[in-house]
């Protein structure tokens, strides 16, 4: 015995060999795809079109591309700016850039 067209036979899990109900299959959401370093990302589309990056990685969209596609980059770290100090404080040149107070 067959089911309707656009309806599916669900048995119960490890029913093997079990008859089972027609029912609508359940549709489920689409995951979005995930790619690499290197490759085209898509945040600004509707979830089912969306390409995330791997865990690590940015998507890094051009400056003013409010809406364009981006590539998976690894996240750039800015040094820390030196601290600048005013007349009479205390600074520190001859150490490493990050703990420099100007």
């Amino acid at each position: 015995v067959h089911c309707e067209e656009g309806l599916a036979c669900i048995t119960p899990p490890h029913g093997m060999g079990a008859s089972g109900i027609c029912q609508k299959p359940e549709v489920k959401p689409a995951q979005p795809a995930v790619v690499g370093e290197g490759q085209e990302c898509k945040m600004t589309v509707a979830p089912e079109h969306q390409v995330h990056c791997e865990e690590g990685l940015a998507c890094i969209t051009p400056p003013h591309g409010m809406g364009a596609s981006g590539i998976c980059q690894k996240p750039e770290v800015k040094p820390a700016q030196p601290a600048v100090v005013g007349e009479g404080q205390e600074c520190k040149m001859t150490v490493a850039p990050e703990h420099q107070v100007h």
